[in-house]
């Protein structure tokens, strides 16, 4: 008898590592289809914390990568999000093209990466794509966490694919530099666009893991200030929340689900 092999599926995680085995587990479960690979790039810093990681994620690659200073980018900024970490969305994409580049040496271009996080519990019990017919030049984006733009927390795409966010960061400053309004998944959807990269949605649940000793709920959610958004961004993110609604109509309106406000679970370690 001849078994069916499975398709590979390259898991990323990328920069600062957070254990939780709930990641792990729900991955395992959630994902059992695939014979999953785990590509770690942390930052060298995160040493002291791999070990913990490769008892559980065994069929792994780890490679440590050296974080940039940012802050003169940073300083530049006239419209942040100030509900947003803003020197963490530099942060995440210095971990991200860093290993984008790494895994387009490593890789085929037709294998498919997963980015993800490792603070992520899985809660859809399958992922809901075909793996062997992914395009080319698109992303795959869960339709969940949208904030002011695209989600930008977890997505697959072809390795061939990864090359178009090798100028990023020139995009980046070239937005800031235009005192546009700087925002985590806003800059992910203008980067899209700006690039002519597809995306297709799809329906994956999932949760972002939260330790309630460390952090309180109604934290996340009291904006000190309050952001300024240009016209013309504020214009298109009424539009992509719309657009967002509209997709989504029956269990944002009727079930009253798909909330940014469920993306968050807390728990007591």
């Amino acid at each position: 008898m001849v078994l069916n092999k499975q398709k590979k599926l390259f898991i990323l995680f990328s920069g600062e590592l957070r254990f939780f085995e709930q990641n792990f587990f729900s991955i395992s479960e959630n994902l059992k289809d695939f014979e999953k690979i785990y590509l770690f790039y942390p930052w060298a810093k995160e040493k002291n914390k791999i070990e913990l990681f490769k008892k559980y994620y065994t069929k792994n690659h780890i490679e440590f990568i050296f974080e940039h200073n940012w802050n003169k980018y940073i300083e530049k900024i006239k419209f942040p999000d100030y509900a947003a970490n803003i020197p963490s969305l530099f942060y995440m994409w210095d971990s991200l093209t860093q290993s984008f580049l790494k895994i387009k040496e490593r890789l085929a271009d037709d294998d498919v990466i997963m980015r993800f996080r490792s603070d992520i519990i899985v809660q859809s019990n399958k992922l809901n794509l075909n793996l062997n017919k992914i395009e080319d030049n698109t992303l795959y984006i869960p339709d969940c966490y949208h904030w002011n733009g695209y989600n930008d927390q977890v997505f697959l795409s072809k390795v061939k694919t990864l090359s178009v966010f090798e100028d990023f960061f020139e995009f980046l400053n070239s937005s800031i530099n235009n005192n546009d309004f700087i925002c985590p998944e806003y800059n992910f959807y203008k980067f899209i666009k700006n690039k002519n990269i597809n995306v297709n949605f799809f329906e994956f649940d999932y949760q972002i893991l939260k330790n309630k000793k460390l952090i309180k709920n109604k934290e996340l959610f009291v904006n000190e200030k309050k952001s300024y958004i240009p016209l013309k961004d504020k214009i298109n993110i009424k539009v992509l929340k719309l657009l967002y609604k509209f997709r989504n109509f029956n269990n944002f309106y009727i079930r009253k689900k798909k909330r940014n406000k469920t993306q968050n679970l807390f728990y007591e370690k």
